[in-house]
């Protein structure tokens, strides 16, 4: 086999790619603050141990107006729980107690085996009364909850009482803290809540993370009703907390100091990876307002041109959007490096 036809096209390719990766150099800062002087540090104390004791007020309010607004009726019976069922024109299953299996299953009377699990009790109701109507006509079929045991909800970080609570019913966000004993003396201002939503369609749930300011909340509840259920968790990072996210070595949450700018932030986050567009970092605030606030960031110019670098305050995420022109080079070049390889070996 001839080598010069391999050589005349790979060579070219390869250069193209290699030209592709060439702007993904990364770039970080690896500076890091010194810590705050201790003046400065105890009014910082004085001033958090305010605002929590002013957020604890106004979450214990509004748990209290919200409380009524979620219903029982939308509890998933799981493992566990304990229903009683009434079925008047039925006397096998009649008054009878029965507790749901691991596998989400109830054996009764003259029924059978019949899958309760994930469902609500009104489900649960016409579920019995479809498989009783092969014996009785039109039966009527009412379904009580006697002991909730598979629906809880975690909450951890700074409350005043971290653990696991049962949950007889969905319930807000305000109350689910309010179970937990309220924020302790370090919290935040800002709450990360992984809550799974359920598809109408297939049934199925989704996971989904969401990060919540309570200041924003507490100001109108209503526009940011969330409701939460079995298997839902909360957590809550103590003062002085912001995040990085996207095109970074390490996204996550990291702890805030007095100084601390995006261009440290980043730092401390594992620096830009070869993905990013660092003239493209966005800084999203929740200062009180309501909705939050999108701030542009050119990192080039701040790291490069000497432009002012930006302060960051409790709460804030730091965004930094990828390149998605640069990933495809990876693919490229996987790929021109498999050709590579399969034409050495050929020849």
């Amino acid at each position: 086999m001839s080598r010069k036809p391999f050589a005349g096209w790979c060579v070219p390719l390869l250069v193209s790619v290699i030209a592709l990766a060439g702007c993904a150099t990364p770039r970080s800062d690896g500076s890091d603050a010194a810590a705050a002087a201790s003046i400065a540090a105890e009014a910082q104390a004085r001033a958090d141990q305010a605002r929590v004791m002013d957020l604890n007020r106004q979450l214990t309010m509004a748990a209290a107006a919200q409380s009524s607004n979620l219903s029982s009726h939308d509890y998933r019976l799981g493992p566990g729980d304990v229903v009683k069922i009434e079925a008047p024109q039925a006397p096998e299953i009649n008054s009878l107690s029965v507790r749901i299996t691991g596998p989400g299953t109830v054996n009764l009377p003259l029924v059978g085996e019949i899958r309760l699990g994930g469902l609500t009790t009104a489900e649960a109701e016409q579920a019995l009364m479809q498989r009783l109507s092969r014996y009785i006509h039109s039966p009527q079929v009412a379904i009580f909850i006697d002991q909730y045991a598979s629906q809880e909800v975690t909450v951890t970080g700074a409350v005043a009482n971290p653990g696991v609570f049962p949950m007889q019913r969905p319930r807000t966000l305000f109350e689910v803290l309010s179970m937990a004993g309220g924020l302790a003396p370090n919290a935040g201002s800002t709450v990360s809540v992984r809550t799974g939503v359920r598809d109408p369609q297939t049934g199925q749930v989704a996971t989904h993370n969401l990060i919540v300011d309570l200041r924003d909340l507490v100001k109108d509840p209503g526009a940011q009703a969330l409701a939460l259920r079995g298997g839902d968790s909360v957590y809550v990072p103590e003062a002085g907390v912001f995040f990085v996210e996207g095109a970074v070595g390490k996204s996550g949450s990291f702890p805030l100091r007095p100084d601390m700018t995006v261009l440290k932030a980043i730092a401390m986050a594992g620096g830009t990876d070869w993905t990013s567009v660092e003239k493209n970092i966005r800084v999203i605030r929740h200062d009180g307002t309501g909705s939050p606030r999108e701030i542009p960031v050119d990192l080039v110019a701040i790291r490069d041109l000497g432009q002012e670098d930006m302060l960051l305050q409790d709460g804030d995420v730091v965004v930094v959007d990828t390149n998605y022109a640069k990933k495809g080079a990876v693919v490229m070049w996987n790929q021109a490096l498999r050709v590579l390889s399969l034409g050495i070996l050929y020849q």
